[in-house]
């Protein structure tokens, strides 16, 4: 199937693949293969619904560093739409799972992305029509973290949709997933998401904010709509092929084009707190010369405060190769 949206997480002693309708789980020492391929959808089997019925992709493998849980989770690209969600009962990745199905409307749910913090599961998706021919704006959820760990059924979705239409238009967020759990978000603050780079002739990356509040959801708010918090410092750049939306990657052996995906930032939004700063990285593609290269930063807020701005950032373009949909992240030294 192509786009073949590949990603992988690492846990405790394994590792996953999941590449569009199927996973797979691996031994992290020694690289064999435990179970699979399977297909994603075989974790609601029994389950019922579209989760079980429907297997269309687009999936998110995630490892939940604080509760040593696997999180797996999928769309329902048919209506009525929905989000599935598997959680891990233990470490093992091929145990048993607590299954849920919450609804994402009428329109469909595109690109999803995940962002993994103590108080909740957050996910933002790129809304359009039901037959994909209009874009409505984008989506971001968060899901109750805590019951949903403990296969409680009542767990709570709370969405916001951002349709805002003005001079600047939201796109493609990446809400922030934790890399320090010993080192957690200071308590109460809200959700960092990073988006909306392919605004025309704003070469810019935006900053959106999401408080949750489960307790009164209707106490939850989004700021930042109608990219009103650009993030400060940021060096100018072009976006690939023709605004990144026009496949321009050549490939040995064949004149067929690579899409670049130039027009959003790059999964993962890596996020770790070091307790005298907290630090935001992420890369997306840009035109370098006659090629592409990654675009990458690292961005910086003080222990109490949300107000990004660039720490440092640089373009990788040693060459005239093309690299392109890379992803990035820092451990726990420091080192990018």
């Amino acid at each position: 199937v192509a786009p073949t949206d590949t990603n992988l997480a690492v846990g405790d002693t394994q590792v996953v693949q999941w590449v569009n309708i199927s996973y797979a789980v691996f031994d992290k020492a020694t690289g064999d293969v435990l179970a699979g391929p399977t297909a994603g959808n075989a974790f609601w089997s029994g389950f019922g619904g579209s989760c079980e019925t429907s297997n269309t992709g687009d999936p998110i493998v995630q490892w939940d560093k604080l509760a040593h849980r696997w999180v797996m989770t999928q769309n329902v690209f048919t209506s009525p739409y929905k989000t599935c969600i598997a959680i891990s009962q233990t470490t093992d990745a091929t145990g048993s799972y607590y299954l849920y199905e919450f609804d994402q409307g009428t329109n469909f749910p595109d690109y999803p992305k995940w962002g993994l913090m103590p108080d909740a599961y957050y996910q933002s998706q790129n809304i359009f029509n039901s037959s994909g021919t209009a874009y409505l704006g984008v989506n971001v959820c968060a899901y109750e973290r805590a019951k949903l760990l403990a296969g409680d059924p009542t767990a709570q979705q709370i969405c916001i949709l951002d349709n805002s239409n003005g001079t600047l238009f939201d796109d493609s967020m990446l809400p922030a997933d934790l890399d320090s759990p010993n080192n957690l978000p200071p308590a109460g603050q809200d959700e960092v998401l990073l988006g909306s780079i392919d605004n025309p002739g704003y070469a810019h990356v935006y900053e959106y904010l999401f408080h949750v509040d489960f307790t009164t959801p209707a106490n939850s708010t989004l700021t930042g709509t109608n990219g009103s918090m650009e993030v400060s410092g940021g060096d100018s750049f072009t976006l690939p092929c023709s605004g990144g939306i026009v496949p321009c990657i050549p490939q040995p052996g064949t004149t067929a084009l690579l899409d670049s995906l130039g027009d959003r930032l790059m999964y993962r939004l890596a996020y770790r707190n070091f307790s005298d700063h907290q630090s935001w990285l992420v890369s997306h593609s840009v035109a370098a010369g006659t090629s592409v290269g990654e675009r990458w930063y690292e961005f910086q807020a003080p222990e109490s405060s949300t107000d990004l701005s660039v720490y440092q950032q640089g373009t990788y373009a040693p060459d005239t190769n093309y690299r392109w949909m890379g992803s990035i992240a820092m451990d726990q030294s420091g080192d990018i």
